[in-house]
């Protein structure tokens, strides 16, 4: 190989390196997918209580989905007084004396104006003191687990029936009961402490003291078989059972 040749051979070989090495393309990015979370709608699925007593401030508890902090309550055109937020899923709310009647629940969300209504949810009967004794001889008051203190809608139905007891000479039985967790001893001595609440609660509004009996059956006495929070709920209870 003459001399030319040689150094065109040579001036060549840095090309044919360079194309053996070159470096794949990159791929192309992938265009990034946004998953987004299921929109909860804001619906009212039910009211506890579903009665209310007619011309008389109360207080329910809503439950729904999609509910929020400074959503408003109204039952019929009546705006609730206090509405409390629990989760996304539960209001406690406080509305003002209704009318006998039957009411739509309506949930309304002031910065949308988004609303979820259920119709006739709501009823306000009219409950007499009882000249026949109707709403006093017999009552049933729920406690929270393991508590014998009374919650706020227990207190308030006592006061109506406390009313009723104090206008009268009946005696009354006050049977506590609980829900079947436990030991057979402690859920005795929890009737028990159930029961004592109740009867110091009707005494402090008037009902003679001498007038009230108390007795515990702890689990023995369910007023629903089974397990699970929906049916230790009804067990967890006082029953009161008043006669002439």
């Amino acid at each position: 190989m003459d001399r030319g040749r040689w150094l065109l051979f040579l001036s060549l070989i840095p090309l044919l390196l360079a194309g053996t090495c070159r470096k794949p393309d990159p791929e192309p990015e992938r265009e990034a997918v946004e998953i987004q979370s299921p929109e909860v709608t804001l619906q009212v699925i039910s009211v506890d209580p579903s009665t209310v007593t007619a011309d008389r401030a109360f207080t329910v508890t809503l439950y729904g989905s999609g509910l929020e902090g400074g959503d408003e309550v109204y039952f019929g055109d009546r705006q609730a007084s206090e509405v409390g937020y629990r989760n996304s899923n539960t209001l406690t709310v406080s509305g003002p004396p209704l009318p006998e009647g039957s009411y739509d629940v309506t949930v309304v969300r002031p910065s949308s104006r988004e609303r979820a209504v259920l119709r006739g949810a709501l009823d306000a009967a009219v409950r007499g003191d009882g000249g026949d004794g109707a709403d006093c001889r017999s009552a049933t008051f729920y406690f929270d687990y393991d508590a014998y203190r009374l919650g706020s809608d227990a207190q308030r139905e006592l006061s109506e029936v406390a009313r009723c007891l104090s206008s009268k000479d009946w005696t009354v039985l006050l049977e506590g009961h609980c829900d079947e967790r436990g030991s057979t001893e402690y859920n005795i001595a929890l009737g028990q402490r159930r029961a004592n609440a109740v009867k110091d609660a009707l005494a402090s509004q008037g009902v003679s003291p001498s007038r009230i009996r108390t007795v515990s059956y702890g689990e023995e006495r369910p007023a629903e078989r089974g397990s699970g929070e929906a049916v230790w709920a009804k067990n967890r209870r006082v029953e009161l059972k008043a006669q002439e």
